[in-house]
């Protein structure tokens, strides 16, 4: 959300010159380019509400931030147009004036969420916050969705035709096309992964519907066929479970994780492996696919939600929840080169087609389309 956020208002303030635009928050510190406050009319703090109540409080402060204190702060902005960057903040709208209101939906994981809603009160104030997202969503004058099976899946759930949902791809960023400045052996050797080793990466959370145990598998077959394979994970933390299922598919010893890896961590971290390995169960877009297909790392990954319409014919898709398919597509790829580097091929090229220039284009169309319209 950080990425996405910092992308869009870095070339709003070059391409929508003829709009005032304050950000309602502070963006966090994820990405390596950073919108100036004071650069193309874009603001951060504009009211003089804190965005966060008193650092210490955990989830209760969160809980504050995103109900109480986030709302109240653009409540108070007086903006003829306000967009949601975080579909998860949708609430927000129920609180507004009369502004015309855009939200960008990544997923929909909030809609799924509410529908299994548990039995405690934790849980039932949960269900409850989630039902006023859900709520505010709905009450959108403009949806904005990366894929065309995001669309789909919207104008179902919305039971209304998808004229007004807009399908705006994401990018992926220059730094990514460039070799990071620490070199691939210097990454292995500060990770502890020998030079020759063959390293599959997986990158993002480590929750259900990311099917580690996939990756697991895959990683333990080769080493079962004789191959020096390893596992790096970057930007999840491993559940006690999943320590354990490490140490039963035999790659303990043979697996790094990077957890809270900067971007420049994460760029060397493509540029360190051999393939991606992304078989999530359900993504709304898929950042990790553009970005190691722009770092020159082939990948292989579920196409499942939007992977498939991101990943073209750039990358091996496997269908199916079934691990062994994923094994078998790894392993080709590590015994044919020529298939690697045809992949790598489509893979920069397809890369090159999805630019933040373009998202951020697009989006100042639809905000002067509705303002616009507003005024009619």
């Amino acid at each position: 959300m950080d990425r996405y956020a910092s992308r869009l208002a870095l070339h709003l303030k070059s391409l929508a010159s003829d709009l005032e635009i304050a950000l309602a928050g502070e963006i966090g510190d994820l990405t390596l380019e950073q919108p100036s406050s004071d650069a193309g009319k874009i603001a951060s703090n504009p009211t003089p509400f804190p965005l966060l109540p008193a650092p210490g409080l955990g989830e209760t402060r969160r809980y504050l931030a995103r109900y109480w204190t986030y709302p109240l702060r653009i409540k108070w902005m007086h903006a003829d147009l306000i967009h949601i960057l975080d579909h998860s903040y949708a609430h927000i709208l129920l609180s507004r004036r009369r502004s015309k209101s855009v939200v960008t939906v990544h997923d929909l994981l909030p809609v799924m969420e509410a529908q299994r809603t548990g039995p405690t009160l934790k849980d039932r104030i949960r269900g409850r916050l989630l039902q006023r997202v859900l709520s505010g969503l709905r009450s959108a004058d403009r949806w904005i969705v990366p894929t065309e099976w995001l669309r789909g899946e919207l104008a179902q759930w919305l039971q209304q035709e998808d004229g007004r949902i807009q399908v705006i791809p994401f990018g992926v960023d220059d730094a990514f096309f460039q070799p990071p400045p620490e070199p691939r052996p210097d990454t292995r050797r500060r990770l502890g992964i020998p030079g020759t080793a063959f390293v599959v990466l997986h990158v993002g959370s480590v929750g259900p519907r990311k099917n580690l145990p996939a990756v697991m598998a895959a990683v333990g077959a080769l080493r079962d066929a004789g191959m020096d394979a390893w596992l790096l994970q970057v930007g999840g933390r491993f559940t006690p479970e999943q320590e354990r299922d490490l140490v039963s598919y035999g790659i303990a010893g043979c697996t790094r994780q990077m957890p809270d890896a900067k971007e420049v961590d994460l760029r060397a971290a493509y540029r360190a492996a051999d393939v991606l390995l992304f078989p999530s169960h359900y993504e709304g877009f898929g950042f990790p696919l553009l970005e190691a297909m722009a770092s020159g790392l082939p990948v292989v990954t579920s196409g499942a939600g939007g992977l498939a319409e991101v990943a073209g014919d750039a990358a091996v898709v496997v269908g199916g929840r079934e691990t062994a398919p994923y094994v078998l597509a790894v392993r080709r790829l590590s015994q044919n080169p020529a298939w690697r580097e045809q992949l790598v091929r489509r893979g920069v090229e397809r890369a090159h087609r999805f630019r933040w220039v373009e998202t951020a284009r697009r989006t100042a169309e639809l905000y002067r389309s509705l303002l616009t319209e507003g005024k009619k």
